[in-house]
């Protein structure tokens, strides 16, 4: 299981450069980012974006209608995320355990973009049922996830195959009903983005 100091890290990682990461996730589109889960969108109810950053995609979540519960752990993106819009709810909370996300009910989409990552392998399955429990009955889970590159920190990315994927969201109860990869939306190499569409098993 990650520590506390390893948590602390992984924030700390991003909070040193806050307004550097949301000048580079704000350059470009949800739609460039997110291509696959556009035919996945809930014409209405409750989001949950996990992960949330600067909050580009929490917007474009709200924009197609949504109420929208945005997660970031970083203080330095949050307050810039909740400086952009007045319309989402934002939390200071983190996989694998979302401790203060219990209390808001259940949620038709729960997106988590470039956060898995984030998770090591001792809690990537513990992840996908944290999710899992949140998620309405007819919900879905949409996963964008990269291999961790050279020069990262390995404390604080992590390699997670296909496979150690879908054998977590299995464990969860979870089936994968679409999948696919793409190049970076930033276009950096050789970044390469697997992204996976999961609902209940029935």
């Amino acid at each position: 299981m990650m520590t506390v100091t390893e948590r602390s890290e992984a924030v700390d990682y991003y909070n040193r450069d806050a307004a550097g990461f949301a000048a580079r996730y704000d350059s470009v589109s949800f739609e460039a980012v997110h291509p696959l889960l556009g035919h996945y969108l809930p014409v209405s109810g409750a989001a949950l974006d996990i992960g949330a950053g600067s909050g580009r995609d929490a917007r474009a979540l709200a924009t197609h209608g949504l109420t929208v519960t945005a997660v970031e752990p970083s203080i330095g993106l949050r307050l810039i995320g909740e400086a952009s819009t007045s319309s989402i709810r934002w939390i200071d909370d983190r996989l694998p355990d979302l401790v203060r996300i219990a209390d808001f009910g259940f949620f038709d989409l729960i997106l988590c973009s470039a956060v898995l990552m984030l998770v090591p392998p001792t809690d990537l399955t513990k992840s996908f049922v944290t999710m899992e429990k949140l998620l309405a009955p007819s919900g879905s889970i949409a996963i964008n996830i990269r291999q961790p590159m050279s020069g990262e920190p390995p404390n604080i990315f992590f390699a997670h195959s296909d496979d150690e994927i879908l054998a977590a969201a299995d464990t969860a109860g979870l089936i994968c009903l679409d999948r696919a990869e793409a190049g970076d939306a930033l276009g950096r190499e050789p970044y390469r983005w697997r992204s996976f569409i999961f609902e209940r098993r029935r």
